[in-house]
């Protein structure tokens, strides 16, 4: 079986999230193809990457063998369309991880072969330009990570509708959701944590409103602390919220920046709630990250949070603006350290249950097979 794999950054930009699930796709089908023996090859196109040996790409995205080609466009996309437009794959299937990229598959793609196009959240929830709705017209499959992505993407582009779809949860890598729990520090004391980009377009995660939040979270657990991890043009202005507040010099809110991957697992250790209301989350890994740390977490009931985080048993969940809420939440986490740990220890159950990236390979592999149940056959023993 031979796959196109189309994305948009696969090598250098290590910490986004299409990446990740990038890396993870092409991790898992070469796994589960050597267990099931189905012979496989990839060749793959990155969009934004620069030129990289295929040796180095298996490297760094963890292969056991390179791909047959890696074709890279340093952020071209009329160089890539062109490309596309000059040489016919031969796959049985092209993949891609981002909807911008249709319209390539759709010139890529030899006559059989089905195009499967993955939905990660906000790049689809909008009415689609012209040339990314030509890009669908070709698909036969999408798969999105969530039914809040799936059902948001429909609502904003209902002509679309009759494409078949499947959700396929995402997985936490298999190092960080098995690794050991180490307990926390003695003098760890109370606090919440927030991870992810500080961007304008990306307030709906709910920083503003913890902050807002903190003074009343603090008169009822004074010692409480607040540590927020990203960065991004919006930290400024949060910044200067918590500053207004009386919040910053006190370090009751502490903004750590862009933090090693080794100090954000010190930090998943040491907090005590993992807190992030958000209105937007097409899935949200930080959750995944912090419930197999064994952290309870705080989502909203207005994304894909709702499908992560079991409300009463491995979190609680709030409506997104209900700043009473989440702070009721909040404290009654804080304050009652035996439910936060039968939390806690529900929520690391649940990720190895179900949301390991062996997890997610499995379901991504189940659909395509489902699709086009010839190319993914079994070989000989």
């Amino acid at each position: 079986m031979k796959i196109t794999f189309l994305c948009p950054d696969l090598v250098d930009a290590p910490h986004g999230g299409i990446p990740t699930v990038s890396r993870q796709l092409l991790r898992q089908l070469e796994r589960i193809a050597r267990e099931r023996r189905v012979p496989l090859a990839f060749d793959v196109w990155a969009l934004h990457d620069a030129p990289h040996d295929t040796r180095a790409v298996a490297r760094e995205v963890g292969l056991q063998t390179p791909p047959r080609r890696f074709r890279s466009f340093g952020g071209s996309r009329l160089g890539m369309l062109a490309e596309a437009a000059r040489e016919r794959s031969d796959a049985d299937l092209v993949f891609t991880t981002h909807i911008g990229l249709g319209p390539v598959a759709r010139l890529l793609r030899p006559r059989a072969a089905p195009i499967v196009q993955f939905l990660h959240g906000v790049e689809c929830w909008r009415p689609l330009p012209t040339h990314q709705r030509v890009g669908l017209w070709g698909s036969q499959l999408l798969i999105s990570n969530s039914a809040f992505t799936l059902d948001r993407f429909f609502d904003w582009n209902p002509e679309h509708r009759s494409i078949p779809s499947k959700v396929c949860w995402l997985g936490l890598s298999n190092d960080r959701a098995t690794r050991d729990l180490a307990p926390p520090p003695e003098d760890a004391g109370l606090s919440a944590l927030i991870v992810g980009r500080i961007h304008p377009e990306e307030r709906y995660k709910g920083h503003a409103e913890l902050i807002s939040i903190w003074n009343h979270v603090r008169r009822q657990c004074p010692d409480a602390r607040l540590d927020i991890v990203g960065d991004g043009a919006a930290r400024p202005a949060y910044e200067a919220q918590a500053k207004r507040l009386g919040l910053l010099e006190s370090g009751a809110v502490r903004f750590w920046g862009r933090i090693p991957d080794d100090d954000l697992r010190a930090l998943y250790q040491r907090t005590t709630v993992f807190a992030m209301p958000s209105r937007g989350e097409g899935f949200g890994l930080v959750y995944l990250e912090a419930m197999a740390a064994g952290v309870p977490c705080i989502g909203s009931l207005d994304d894909a949070a709702r499908e992560v985080i079991v409300d009463g048993e491995t979190g609680l969940s709030v409506r997104y603006g209900d700043h009473e809420g989440l702070a009721r939440a909040l404290v009654e986490l804080f304050s009652d350290a035996e439910f936060r740990d039968r939390l806690g220890r529900a929520a690391r159950a649940r990720v190895l249950a179900s949301f390991t990236e062996d997890h997610f390979g499995t379901r991504i592999w189940d659909a395509l097979a489902a699709l086009h149940p010839r190319a993914f056959a079994a070989g000989p023993a």
